[in-house]
């Protein structure tokens, strides 16, 4: 049995996706605002759950199966949103993990999802490996910091991601990739950055190696994995390989720098984070990993 919690996001659907095509097990996944998600399977069942409350974790647990194995993926995880309610944000991420890593006693293996921004700034020739220093830049990556920690603390296992990038599977919520693709088959330009690096893979490649690092190690001996593509791209680069591969007219990206364009955030980003893959490829026995679309 699988436990996704916070199974209604982006990437938790393509999780949930992955373990029913790729595994029998059944999966209990749980979503925390709004309509319970229309997405359905005999082999799902959807909960709903505020990791904030203690008692209703401890209920989940209780009707989990022993041996169960889980993905955190609840955050409040939005940088700017962080800065703008810090003790909200303080409250998900932090006190809530630490309540539901202690109540969920039936687990044989955990897997916090992270992230790249954890490492701080970086370049485009620097690659962060899994044992080096971490220096973020900003409150939302300082509190993946301390969630790692925690989830380590308590015996778990921590996945660093990349930005990830790939259609929405979440019913009226589009993601940044489908406003891209829907603008430029509307004949109109986007603008992206072109000097600020990342490791970048679809939301499907996240969760279909995490999902294969669960089903092959289980409480992988590798305490912390960065799950990452071989070669640095830029968001432009991203968009010009989603504009080949729907074949629409790619001169309509434009390349626009941090420097020009930084403003949008309110929160520091790091300009640039490339992640070493070594050891995700030495577990899953791969020879190379590209951007998928």
């Amino acid at each position: 049995m699988y436990l996704v919690v916070g199974g209604s996001g982006y990437l938790g659907r393509y999780c949930i996706r992955n373990i029913l095509e790729r595994t029998g097990d059944a999966v209990a996944a749980t979503w925390s605002h709004g309509e319970q998600p229309a997405f359905s399977h005999e082999r799902l069942t959807w909960m709903r759950l505020d990791v904030r409350d203690t008692d209703a974790v401890r209920a989940l647990n209780e009707r989990l199966e022993s041996g169960t194995k889980a993905i955190y993926l609840a955050a409040f995880h939005h940088p700017d949103k962080v800065e703008e309610d810090p003790r909200l944000a303080w409250d998900i991420n932090i006190t809530a993990l630490a309540g539901a890593l202690n109540a969920l006693t039936r687990l044989s293996c955990l897997y916090y999802a992270s992230t790249d921004t954890v490492y701080g700034e970086g370049s485009q020739e620097r690659r962060f490996s899994e044992t080096d220093p971490c220096a973020p830049v900003n409150r939302y990556g300082r509190h993946k910091v301390l969630a790692e920690q925690i989830t380590l603390e308590a015996g778990f296992n921590v996945v660093r991601f990349p930005f990830l990038f790939g259609p929405s599977l979440v019913e009226g919520r589009p993601h940044f990739f489908d406003s891209i693709r829907a603008e430029l088959e509307k004949g109109r330009a986007v603008e992206m950055f072109s000097d600020s690096y990342r490791s970048t893979l679809s939301f499907d490649q996240g969760a279909r190696y995490l999902v294969a690092l669960m089903e092959t190690w289980g409480a992988c001996p590798e305490r912390v994995v960065n799950i990452a593509s071989d070669g640095p791209l830029s968001k432009y680069e991203t968009a010009l390989c989603l504009a080949d591969h729907f074949q629409l007219n790619r001169a309509l990206v434009r390349p626009l720098s941090v420097r020009e364009g930084g403003a949008i955030f309110k929160a520091r980003r790091a300009q640039s984070a490339v992640l070493d893959n070594t050891r995700i490829k030495s577990l899953l026995n791969l020879e190379e990993i590209h951007l998928e679309l």
